[in-house]
């Protein structure tokens, strides 16, 4: 077993972990997206300011808040040797496990002989050794495992169930469901053991059924038996799309987080986080769909962050896999997406892959790539777009949405009555545009409007106005410069100004203006209404965008200035900003699954009293240079920044400046709920200043992984 790093230093270790539920993206140009879970309570020792987690002269303050809230909201109840049945063995009738009782897996257990193992939401099962201990569903019987988000039921090891500081990979070993859907195998068997009978799988039912997994947490598992024999988290082999797999987290496993052989079973909203060897591993024919997942390689000695192979064999490997992220830290193997072999094919949509070191966005062990192949609409964020002897081949089959400019029309000045963009032309921004108050722009589905200067064209809603850009996830809104329209390869920060949406809800300051220009008339923000409505984003994409005026006067990607909760922000991504990706004045503004990459100042940074709640947020930092991941800061005065930010992922790469998330000043207290921060060099949280009492006792955590390799 590898010796785990210090995957997370709150007191939460793994047992809090993140349960997405993306939402978006379906189409080959959907938004990606993020989500997430919270719960109860159980009492933890005070933990030790560590700076490598906490920086800045509020370091202490925030370290004892954090620790303090999510010792209270740890999801995992302590272990209760008064009510552990324990099971071991054959279960060869139906069986259903009480939720108020703790299951011990002692050696192998196998339902089998059609039987059904019925797991209510909120049930404990846990291995009490280092890896022997594992579950086996095999072909032909069921498991129902339906937690809900509120009661997740949750598989792990003994060790960490008495003591979550001591959780760490390969301490039991894990799930494993075998189906009478279709292979590229002839009569295969689930590795471990391909002498036992009850661990064959596969067959010609590709509608095959067994049974439910959702929002199952699969905690410190895994195990390597001998050479390529090895338990997963959670292993599918032969699984049929009759099978509902949905939220599913598994963290800290010594071998792969979730293993598919062949079968149709369709995977949504999964989430792995460090596992040893891969992320997310598929063979064997395997050809579901697997929709919303996310991977996150914490340790140096993990493998890929996908690896996709056939065994060698045909027909190929081929599933479709939409709305993506892999993100794996410096390490030394095999890539963030890893094509193993000749005989995969599989089709990769709206998706991000980070890596660092010498690890490439892809990695290829062989040349002849299948053609089915293809990477759509993924976003590249590595050292090298990809290596091996198949390189060349997997670059060629990268795609992006490019565009001729034709039918283009120009925008320029203010937009005084109300006006429609048709997606049968281009719109050129040039200069600064004004859409007054009063009137109303709508922007069709599948529209695309461009700057063509560096900065100097940007959109202006003013306050009293509306914008209705309401994309589809087949047909989004694209915001863009005129560089990346005509060749993507050239996109890049800064290429144009952005858009900004002036509201009339509170905000902390007295008749704030824009900080563009604050002589100018229409950048007056917020009032008295706190659900003033300016419209509708949603499926919306803001690319290449971002100017700095001079200082403090900053064109961000999306600015939200005042903006109230009658606004409708959903499935936005911001890319590419030589400012802020997304920056929110004050107001009460929900924001809904929002990414935001290569930002070069900070990703997502409220201020000016912003009380809104922020729901499925992805922050990815790629530029040494960037600034931190969110930035949340009150202006100085009261009443103070709070929003409630919920269901977030805040990645780092290696630099010097403001911390995963930056705590500016002491009138600043958010609410964090159900989020992972993962930094390099930098601290996860860095603050610049002592905490007020008031801001001690309002900042709050619940359920906040801190990740450092």
């Amino acid at each position: 077993m590898k010796e785990n790093k210090k995957i997370v230093l709150s007191a939460l270790v793994a047992t809090a972990v993140l349960a997405f539920s993306g939402c978006g993206g379906g189409g080959d140009t959907g938004a990606t997206t993020t989500p997430v879970t919270p719960e109860l309570p159980i009492e933890l020792p005070p933990v030790v300011a560590d700076a490598t987690l906490y920086s800045g002269l509020g370091a202490a303050d925030i370290s004892v808040r954090h620790m303090a809230n999510d010792a209270m909201y740890t999801n995992l109840p302590s272990y209760d040797m008064a009510n552990v049945v324990v099971l071991t063995g054959a279960i060869t009738t139906d069986m259903t496990l009480d939720a108020t009782k703790q299951y011990e897996l002692s050696g192998l257990v196998t339902v089998k002989n059609g039987a059904t193992l019925t797991v209510p939401a909120g049930t404990v099962i846990f291995g009490n050794d280092v890896g022997d201990d594992f579950l086996v569903i095999a072909k032909g019987s069921k498991i129902m495992a339906e937690g809900t988000m509120a009661k997740p039921i949750t598989f792990t090891s003994e060790i960490a169930l008495k003591d979550p500081l001591k959780a760490d990979v390969g301490q039991w070993g894990g799930l494993t469901i075998l189906g009478d859907a279709p292979t590229n195998h002839v009569n295969p068997f689930y590795e471990v053991d391909e002498t036992n009978p009850d661990f064959a799988f596969g067959g010609t039912n590709a509608t095959d059924s067994s049974g439910v997994l959702k929002y199952v947490k699969i905690l410190n598992s895994g195990v390597t038996m001998s050479t390529d024999q090895e338990v997963n988290g959670l292993s599918l082999a032969g699984v049929g799309s009759g099978t509902v797999v949905e939220n599913i987290t598994v963290v800290n496993s010594s071998d792969d987080c979730i293993e598919i052989w062949g079968g149709t079973v369709n995977v949504t909203d999964a989430t792995m986080i460090n596992c040893q060897d891969d992320g997310f591993d598929l063979d064997y024919g395997y050809v579901g769909n697997a929709t919303n997942i996310y991977v996150y390689q914490t340790d140096v000695a993990s493998n890929a962050g996908m690896e996709i192979s056939s065994g060698g064999t045909t027909p190929p490997t081929s599933p479709t896999i939409t709305n993506f992220i892999v993100t794996k830290i410096l390490g030394t193997d095999e890539g963030g997406i890893y094509i193993k072999d000749d005989t995969t094919a599989p089709r990769l949509i709206n998706g991000h892959i980070t890596t660092q070191g010498i690890d490439a966005g892809i990695f290829t062990k062989k040349a002849g790539l299948q053609a089915g192949l293809s990477f759509q609409d993924v976003i590249f964020n590595s050292p090298t777009l990809a290596l091996g002897v198949g390189a060349a081949e997997a670059i060629a089959t990268i795609t992006y949405p490019t565009y001729k400019i034709s039918n283009s029309e120009v925008l320029t000045g203010d937009i005084t009555v109300d006006t429609t963009l048709v997606n049968t032309k281009q719109y050129e921004v040039s200069g600064l545009v004004t859409v007054k108050s009063g009137v109303t722009l709508t922007v069709q589905a599948g529209t695309v409007v461009y700057g063509d200067s560096l900065g100097d064209d940007y959109i202006v809603v003013a306050k009293g106005a509306k914008i209705m850009a309401e994309g589809t996830p087949s047909q989004p809104i694209y915001f863009t410069s005129k560089e990346a329209l005509l060749d993507p390869t050239k996109a890049d920060v800064g290429q144009w100004g952005g858009l900004t949406i002036l509201g009339d809800a509170p905000t902390n300051h007295v008749n704030p203006f824009y900080e563009v220009d604050e002589t100018n008339p229409d950048f007056a923000f917020g009032g008295n209404n706190a659900a003033d409505s300016s419209g509708s984003l949603t499926n919306v994409y803001v690319l290449n965008s971002g100017v700095t005026m001079s200082t403090d006067q900053e064109i961000n990607g999306l600015s939200l200035a005042g903006v109230g909760s009658g606004t409708k922000i959903e499935n936005i991504v911001v890319a590419n900003s030589a400012d802020d990706c997304i920056e929110i004045w004050g107001g009460t503004v929900n924001v809904t699954n929002a990414t935001m990459v290569n930002c070069q100042d900070d990703g997502f940074d409220l201020d000016y009293g912003y009380i809104g709640t922020a729901t499925n947020i992805y922050v990815q930092q790629t530029e040494e240079a960037s600034n931190s991941g969110m930035e949340i800061s009150s202006g100085g005065t009261n009443p103070m920044t709070s929003p409630v930010i919920r269901n977030f992922v805040v990645n780092k790469i290696a630099n010097t400046d403001d911390g995963g998330i930056y705590i500016k000043d002491d009138t600043t207290a958010p609410t964090f709920i159900n989020g992972m921060i993962t930094t390099i060099t930098d601290a996860n949280f860095h603050t610049k200043k002592i905490f007020t009492a008031e801001q001690k006792s309002a900042i709050a955590f619940r359920d906040v992984i801190l990740l450092k390799p």
